[in-house]
């Protein structure tokens, strides 16, 4: 059927030897996993990206104790040589569509500012991308990036609802607005106040010295005016009664139609250039199939439920399909579909809201969806939630998901990166040209994956992305104990991970801000930025995590280059013997090219509570980090820093006495937002380092003291 999963059987029961096998490494002499592995594969192919996931933490890690005193700089020397990383390649070429948006620049001394929208104007809810990844500053030297060390400020514009409220979720609910953002890739969603609006937005860099300073413009359309769905164009749908347009909610000269299904009243009423609404509060059975290759699309809400959490229409969904699919199974991509304002209700049976449909590559097709949408939404009693196969320009907004079953939740880009020829050699076999996996986000949601058992089922997962933003999110309980992460992000090689082990596609994830996020509750893992294996080739750089609080069952883990942790809270008085992990998880031998070895971290201004701050370790990967700088970190009990291992490291201007109590403000009382960890005794002691801004977006003048949030000097 259209409206199922594509290899849904696989997906629903993918509890395959190998996974298995990876979960129980810690009990088998690494010197047999190869050839057990070897064996896996003949007898059990690997399906779908994760059957071979790495397991839990070992609960009897050994921690050493490493806290370095302050000011003291140490160099460590263990092994004799760190490898030496690969040239980096120019960003792939990916498929089309392209940029439609205007650019800007700014430049001051060595910093050159620049700037694209990523789309110049789109249809209300409006989810638009902004990237100012093109900038450089010379004055960054190493071998950081301006991705990672100069600082972007956004303010989008908006002063409509969706810009003058704040964020319900993440480590600041109820304090950071929706209008600005940081990063060097942003999102915004425009929910625009019944007509055409434009909007200014205006971003500024700073390195600290310099700053430079752009603006863009861009418009959302009237969802019911003549850039939108006029008169008939828009349907609107009640399973109580006929509505009358003009009415109730419902636009003037809509077309109106009584009916229970949704899926009729799709098939009837719906398809490119067109918008169906379901009238608030009443209950539709679902199954909607969004036929491939639609173009300008909106299934969403008519009446006083629009934009908000309450009587919103009911899409239920008892079945083994979708309440909603968008077919991506053919030769032209399905573009610009919004969906909105539904409560997706599955009575504990049902299988998912939103999903694509479709395979990843192959035979010189892409299958995926350009500008994806999905605003406020309610997933409750369903197996899995919001699913894409490949995606770009798209996102998840202001939605929650309530719980999920014995698969991930919220699956995002699971057919992993793909070339559009369906190639699965290194550089698609000669021309790298990519599917497109480009800009994606998620933005005020709540993902909760209590429910699932048996396996190492994550709450999200994210198998490919590039230019992606997670932000102001409620990410908790991932499948635990086999090792399910709240989220989980890696760059899976082709869709199923088909082209098999030690092989890299040429693709990255890259350019990736993940902040003002709170990681809670159980989990086998409560952050994973890695690949998703120690057999894998999977390659994953310039990543900034900053302003989120973790506090779980389990520590945060990351492997790749260039990556900035900063002005993080870690609470690990719930469970969790470690904060962040560091380590390389990646082939020893990968073909083809250099092994792409953990350096060129920088983990600044953190804030840990109990247990092991920071740990540079090999356990659960193949080796540990290199050539990185772990400075002005906060700790209270525990051990700080354990970073004992690899060459090149700096350690230094850390907690050094962690028995010292920081004297906490918890204005909240229960140390739940990020402003609550403010230092009122013992945080001297910090060193300059290119963190411009604190936790709470207090500039850093000229004294940098240790932890996540500044004191009041």
């Amino acid at each position: 059927m259209k409206n199922e999963i594509s290899y849904e059987d696989i997906l629903m029961n993918r509890l395959s030897i190998t996974r298995a096998l990876e979960r129980a490494r810690t009990l088998i002499p690494n010197v047999y996993l190869p050839l057990i592995l070897a064996s896996t594969l003949v007898l059990s192919a690997c399906l779908l990206p994760g059957c071979a996931d790495e397991g839990s933490p070992s609960s009897t890690s050994t921690v050493s104790s490493g806290s370095t005193a302050t000011g003291a700089t140490t160099v460590q020397s263990v092994p004799p040589s760190a490898p030496s990383a690969p040239s980096a390649p120019a960003p792939p070429p990916v498929a089309a569509p392209t940029s439609t948006g205007s650019s800007c620049s700014g430049t001051t001394g060595p910093l050159s500012l620049k700037v694209n929208a990523v789309r110049g104007a789109g249809i209300s809810p409006f989810l638009v991308f902004f990237d100012a990844t093109g900038t450089t500053d010379t004055s960054v030297t190493g071998n950081t990036t301006a991705f990672q060390n100069v600082s972007y400020t956004w303010n989008f514009g908006d002063t409509g609802a969706s810009g003058t409220d704040t964020w319900a979720y993440g480590s600041n609910a109820g304090h950071n607005s929706k209008n600005t953002a940081s990063g060097g890739v942003a999102a915004h969603l425009y929910v625009t106040p019944g007509t055409d609006t434009a909007y200014v937005v205006t971003v500024t860099a700073t390195d600290g010295t310099n700053t430079a300073s752009c603006q863009v413009p861009v418009t959302a359309y009237d969802p019911s005016g003549a850039n939108g769905f006029p008169s008939t164009a828009t349907t609107c749908v009640s399973s109580s009664g006929t509505p009358v347009a003009g009415s109730g909610g419902c636009p003037a000269g809509a077309a109106v139609l009584q009916q229970s299904s949704a899926a009729s009243a799709w098939s009837s009423n719906g398809g490119s250039n067109k918008r169906v609404l379901f009238q608030c509060g009443d209950t539709f059975s679902g199954g909607i199939n969004v036929a491939v290759g639609t173009t300008k699309s909106t299934i969403g809400a008519y009446g006083s439920c629009e934009n908000t959490s309450s009587g919103r229409p009911i899409l239920t969904n008892t079945g083994s399909g979708n309440a909603i699919c968008i077919d991506t199974g053919g030769s032209t991509y399905s573009q610009d579909i919004r969906v909105a304002d539904i409560d997706f209700e599955g009575s504990g049976t049902g299988n998912n809201a939103v999903s694509t449909c479709g395979g990843g590559a192959s035979s010189g097709v892409a299958y995926w969806v350009n500008q994806l949408t999905l605003y406020n939404l309610y997933s409750n009693g369903l197996k899995t939630s919001y699913y894409t196969n490949n995606s770009s320009q798209s996102g998840i907004i202001q939605s929650v998901m309530t719980g999920m079953g014995s698969i991930e939740g919220v699956y995002w880009n699971y057919a992993e990166n793909n070339c559009v020829n369906g190639s699965a050699a290194y550089n698609c076999g000669g021309t790298p040209s990519y599917v497109n996996v480009n800009y994606n986000a998620m933005l005020g949601n709540s993902f909760n994956g209590q429910g699932a058992t048996g396996n190492t089922w994550e709450t999200v997962r994210v198998s490919a992305c590039r230019l992606c933003v997670f932000e102001n999110n409620l990410f908790e309980n991932g499948e635990s104990p086999q090792g399910g992460a709240t989220l989980k992000i890696h760059s899976g090689d082709t869709f199923n991970s088909s082209n098999g082990a030690n092989a890299w596609l040429g693709q990255y994830t890259e350019y990736v801000e993940i902040s003002d996020n709170v990681f809670t509750g159980t989990s086998g893992y409560a952050v994973e930025i890695a690949p998703q294996n120690s057999q894998y080739d999977e390659r994953i750089r310039d990543v900034v995590f900053e302003r989120n609080i973790v506090s779980a069952y389990a520590q945060v883990v990351v492997s790749g280059q260039n990556m900035s942790i900063r002005d993080n809270v870690f609470n690990q008085t719930v469970h969790s013997p470690i904060g962040l992990q560091t380590y390389r998880r990646a082939p020893t031998a990968p073909s083809p090219g250099t092994a792409w070895p953990t350096q060129y971290l920088e983990i600044y201004n953190n804030t840990c509570y109990g247990g092991t701050c920071i740990e540079n370790s090999s356990e659960g990967g193949v080796d540990v980090a290199y050539n990185s700088t772990v400075q002005n970190n906060l700790c209270y009990t525990g051990t700080c820093v354990s970073f004992s291992s690899g060459t090149g490291n700096t350690v230094n201007n850390n907690t050094s006495n962690t028995a010292l109590n920081p004297g906490w403000t918890n204005g909240s009382g229960q140390l739940d937002l990020i402003s609550d960890f403010k230092p009122t005794a013992n945080y001297t002691g910090g060193i300059s380092v290119p963190v411009w801004y604190d936790a709470l977006g207090t500039p850093i003048s000229s004294i940098w003291n240790l932890g996540a949030v500044q004191p009041s000097l």
